[in-house]
């Protein structure tokens, strides 16, 4: 009679332990990088956010193809080795399901749209606060560490045990073929491979550019079809110095600018559930008619078009011009206007002016150092806004626990004086 007993886990099974394997080992690798911050953070966060319900899906799949087929048997063995090992699988199936199961809930913990490789994923009934995320960021964390630093390694070492010291068909179970004899087979590919790869990939996929921290402007962002310069926020926004062209008569002898764009930087800076967050708009007109020595007849005008924004990831901009925040559909623009000015020093100078941004108006004080040297000028001027005093974050985004009201504005503007 022919024996219908498996030697070896059927192949759905086998093929999904072994992508799950290479999909945990590199969900920690890519997890260890969250500290580079970069052009590229928030795509790998996404990423991660999307293999990890990966990861909880196939593990029902698994459990479900577990009842369905029959496992081979255990070879002979102790019985606190194979109680052992049976608590270390089904230590396996909890935690497969409870870490990503920790990282759902955290990320519920934010209105932030939680994508599935470009899908929308629905968010779990929790509290968005800061406490909340905070707890269920640390029992993922711990999590993470058990199944990294705990279970992968014991089963590493017991599957090497059976293979090299007790010479039985474990590692045959996932691998048919290895047997224990000869040492050296090509079937070692699949576990090398596998981790190789989850190595590579962790540590290699979605290298960006690193940010600058604090108010530092962020490298320059695409040129856009405008003259001049100003800034905005991610929650908030903000308007101020440009280009060229006076606009009125009593302006007539005020010396007009035009900026050179290649080297002019408008930025922002905020974070987002405690994550650096910087970017800039591309996309302005200016009128500046500025001279220190006529600051009554000195006039600037800028308009930004909020659709410009751009903070590095596609998602995360799609947001900020939705009508959550910024409500480009119906305010496109944000226009600065300042026609008051006082000097402080020789270089340092404050502009008084208006910001209007999300169908509200407010007065806007923004400090800057001006140098002027051979018909050029260097212009630098920082200013923090509260977004939520123009009414940018509706909704669950009007909370200051994820993204707070302060948002730092930035400009640094190179200007020739026009002939």
């Amino acid at each position: 009679m022919t024996d219908l007993t498996p030697t070896s886990y059927n192949r759905y099974s086998r093929y999904i332990h072994w992508l799950m394997a290479f999909l945990i080992l590199f969900m920690v690798f890519l997890g260890w990088r969250f500290e580079d911050k970069d052009t590229f953070l928030l795509n790998r966060a996404n990423l991660h956010k999307s293999i990890g319900i990966l990861i909880l899906l196939l593990t029902f799949l698994r459990i479900g193809l577990r009842v369905a087929y029959k496992a081979p048997p255990e070879p002979p063995m102790p019985k606190w080795q194979a109680l052992a090992a049976k608590t270390l699988h089904l230590g396996f199936y909890l935690v497969m399901i409870a870490l990503p199961l920790s990282g759902w809930l955290m990320v519920s913990t934010s209105a932030r749209e939680i994508p599935f490789f470009g899908i929308a994923w629905p968010h779990l009934p929790v509290p968005q606060n800061h406490e909340t995320h905070e707890t269920f960021e640390t029992v993922h964390g711990l999590l993470a560490k058990l199944i990294f630093y705990v279970m992968i390694p014991l089963h590493v070492l017991a599957a090497l045990k059976h293979q090299f010291v007790d010479k039985d068909t474990v590692v045959e179970h996932m691998v048919p073929g290895l047997t224990p004899r000869p040492i050296l087979n090509y079937r070692w590919l699949l576990p090398i491979g596998v981790v190789g790869l989850a190595v590579a990939l962790g540590f290699g996929i979605y290298r960006g550019t690193p940010l600058n921290e604090g108010k530092e402007a962020p490298p320059p962002l695409p040129e856009a079809a405008a003259e001049s310069v100003s800034v905005e926020a991610p929650a908030s926004a903000v308007a101020s110095s440009a280009d060229a062209a006076s606009s009125a008569s009593s302006a007539a002898a005020v010396t007009n600018w035009i900026v050179d764009k290649s080297a002019t930087t408008i930025a922002f800076a905020t974070t987002f559930s405690g994550e650096a967050i910087n970017g800039g708009f591309s996309s302005y007109t200016a009128n500046i008619a500025f001279d220190p020595e006529q600051l009554d007849t000195s006039h600037v005008k800028v308009t930004i078009d909020l659709a410009s924004v751009n903070s590095g990831d596609g998602d995360r901009d799609g947001t900020l011009k939705s009508d959550a925040f910024f409500n480009v559909a119906a305010t496109p623009k944000a226009i600065y206007e300042a026609s008051s000015f006082t000097k402080t020093d020789a270089t340092h100078f404050v502009a008084k002016g208006r910001l209007t941004m999300h169908g509200t108006t407010k007065p806007l004080n923004l400090p800057f150092t001006l140098n002027i040297k051979s018909g050029g000028a260097t212009m630098s001027g920082t200013v923090d806004l509260d977004r939520t005093a123009f009414g940018v974050g509706t909704g669950d985004w009007a909370k200051t626990d994820s993204v707070p009201a302060k948002v730092t504005v930035m400009i640094n503007l190179k200007a020739k004086a026009s002939k």
